[in-house]
């Protein structure tokens, strides 16, 4: 190390999309820690920086964010809660504004056209996130303090280890010394399972297509034929998205009719999707509120609660410490607004119901029998396994049958969705989402036990809430139903079966006894799950095998501990563990490789919120400069020693 290096803090960011930005600019607006010291930061990605991987600018338009305009951000704003600065600038929709005005000038005629339509309560595509955070990456640049800069190496890191008092990073091509190295790494594939291997063998020797769990905009799709039949399996978000690609992204579209129904009109390179999963039905519209998500006042799950739960000197368990109360708030939230639309349907009051929700525990025969005297139609009474899987129970005699009620059941999830605040359903499902709130602060490090952070908050309550409160803009159910009218789409079933058998992907449901589809091809339409030591990343599984991190263990009382796929750190600002226990002072990790330790990370900052994600960027910003500053003081007094 020479003497100018010592007198510079040398940083590296590994990531360069939201996350790693936004670590940026927290370095950027706590430079006064630096204490006047030059600041070299570097970013590594092999993806352009601001959306990075998955919110790139070039990915086609008609892919939409479930996210409302005016909640995505990349700038701290008055809630956020830190030690930091507060350095303020524009949400997502407000940039939106200041392209339509002609304030931002945009090149790209698409982006202008949108920005000219955007509301707050939009839900805009994708491609406009990712020219926003492109923005907001090169007003941070234009922003840095004089002793700051910045490169961007378009490049991979594939290990980092440790080197005296500082850090070394491995590319492909070169490896460089930091004081801190931060990752910041977001999303990542994994590494194909047993199953997954074999179909893609079984695939590849009967020239059929298969689809790898992945990013929709990173799969290769090219070899899906028109009008070949192919089985897929997932319909959550990345569902929707790969219908989007495989036809609007084909030349197909839809045309809207007076009464509000939809037509598509296909193109002829269209496939034809057999669309199943576990649950066998598509994640649930997102109300529509006309206005920015509503939030319903708990009585269950209150603060004041969520306080005393954390303050308990014990793990929690999920389904008798949390959903208890969270599942009263949604009901309650229904009651009341079935009460208010729909008084016909009580024999009994509110308060009779409020009096069963206070004074009995859920799923008792007490309180059911109070909602059934209340509510006598148990049709319009809240069930939420019948809300998890309408399916259960169900069979058809022929598919025919099962299409019929898929199509209504489409249906009437559009008409609720578009009720809005008029649906009790779609009000009860914005209450479970934001019961997740109070999981993300009470799982922390092992706050769950293992065995019901597995099955219960990760295995169950991660996917029926994402189902029925972070599902699809309303009118991709409206779309999917004018596909199945079109016979683009199929679905299949619940408890989705695939066999390799014949030269074929053979798909059924046990919902429909004696149907067998035979494809040729079959695409996993689901994200992979965050598991470092089966990552895609040769960084994230080196740093787990050399044993500079290991994985964060949950304990489990009288039990061994679930082994988790998130990298360890202690608490923030989150300093790696290595394998020996050992803190890697210099190393600091944020976001998607946390996730089991922390929950819930690859939630992007909302606006007002007191963003968790800005918090926690702001805490490992300071560190890092902090860390930087002691390491110049100590060569520095070394070397006058």
């Amino acid at each position: 190390m020479t003497e100018s290096d010592a007198a510079t803090i040398r940083i590296a960011i590994v990531g360069a999309g939201p996350r790693g930005i936004s670590v940026l600019e927290r370095l950027s607006a706590n430079a006064a820690l630096a204490q006047g010291a030059s600041t070299s930061i570097t970013l590594f990605d092999p993806f352009e920086p601001g959306g990075g991987r998955v919110w790139a600018s070039a990915q086609p338009q008609h892919l939409l964010m479930n996210t409302l305009c005016a909640d995505a951000t990349h700038f701290t704003d008055r809630s956020v809660q830190c030690d930091g600065p507060i350095a303020e600038g524009p949400n997502l929709y407000e940039w939106a504004q200041m392209v339509a005005n002609g304030t931002i000038k945009t090149v790209d005629a698409g982006i202008l056209a949108e920005s000219s339509r955007m509301e707050p309560h939009s839900h805009p595509s994708r491609k406009i996130l990712g020219h926003y955070l492109e923005w907001c990456f090169g007003k941070d640049l234009e922003q840095l303090p004089e002793n700051f800069t910045v490169a961007f190496k378009q490049c991979e890191v594939t290990g980092l280890h440790r080197a005296g008092a500082g850090t070394m990073v491995e590319t492909e091509s070169e490896t460089l010394e930091f004081d801190v190295v931060i990752l910041a790494t977001g999303h990542t594939d994994s590494l194909p399972s047993k199953q997954e291997s074999a179909n893609r063998a079984f695939a590849a020797d009967h020239g059929l297509y298969y689809g790898l769990p992945s990013n929709p905009i990173s799969q290769d799709l090219s070899g899906i034929q028109p009008g070949s039949v192919i089985a897929v399996r997932g319909l959550g978000m990345n569902f929707f998205d790969y219908v989007s690609l495989l036809t609007e992204g084909r030349g197909g579209r839809f045309v809207e009719g007076a009464d509000g129904s939809l037509t598509y009109l296909a193109s002829g390179q269209e496939p034809i999707l057999l669309a199943g999963s576990r649950r066998g039905v598509p994640y649930r519209a997102k109300g529509v509120f006309d206005q920015m998500t509503p939030q319903f006042a708990t009585r269950y799950l209150t603060a004041a609660i969520v306080d005393d739960l954390a303050s308990l000197e014990r793990q929690l368990n999920f389904t008798d410490d949390l959903w208890p109360l969270a599942v009263k708030d949604a009901a309650y939230t229904y009651y009341r607004v079935l009460l208010e639309q729909h008084p016909e349907r009580f024999a009994g009051t509110f308060q009779d119901i409020v009096d069963g929700l206070d004074g009995f525990d859920w799923g008792s025969p007490e309180l059911e029998s109070v909602l059934a005297e209340a509510v006598p139609d148990e049709r319009h009474r809240i069930d939420f396994d019948a809300m998890d899987k309408p399916l259960t129970g169900k069979t058809f005699g022929t598919y025919d049958d099962f299409l019929d009620w898929w199509k209504t059941d489409l249906a009437e999830d559009y008409a609720e969705a578009t009720d809005g605040f008029q649906s009790a359903t779609k009000c009860a499902a914005v209450a479970i989402g934001a019961a997740r709130g109070a999981i993300r602060r009470l799982a922390r490090y092992g706050g769950f036990t293992g065995d019901s952070y597995a099955k219960d908050v990760q295995g169950w309550m991660r996917g029926f809430a994402g189902s029925v409160a972070s599902g699809p803009p309303a009118r991709r159910i409206n779309e999917l139903k004018a596909l199945v009218e079109a016979e683009i789409i199929c679905p299949l079933g619940p408890d989705m079966v695939i066999e390799r058998t014949n030269g074929y992907f053979k798909a059924s449901s046990p919902a429909i006894p004696g149907m067998v589809h035979e494809c040729v091809g079959l695409l996993e339409a689901h994200l992979p799950g965050n598991h470092a030591s089966r990552s895609s990343s040769s960084l994230l599984r080196r740093i787990v095998e050399d044993g500079t991190g290991r994985l964060f263990h949950i304990p489990n009382p009288g039990q061994e501990p679930y082994i988790s796929g998130a990298l360890e750190v202690g608490q923030e600002p989150y300093t790696l563990i290595a394998a020996d226990g050992t803190s890697q002072d210099g190393i600091y990790v944020v976001g998607v490789p946390l996730e089991s330790i922390h929950w819930g990370t690859q939630l992007g900052p909302l606006a007002h919120t007191n963003s968790r994600f800005l918090r926690d960027n702001d805490a490992v910003a300071r560190a890092a400069l902090n860390f930087g500053r002691t390491n110049i003081a100590t060569l520095e007094s070394a070397q006058h020693a």
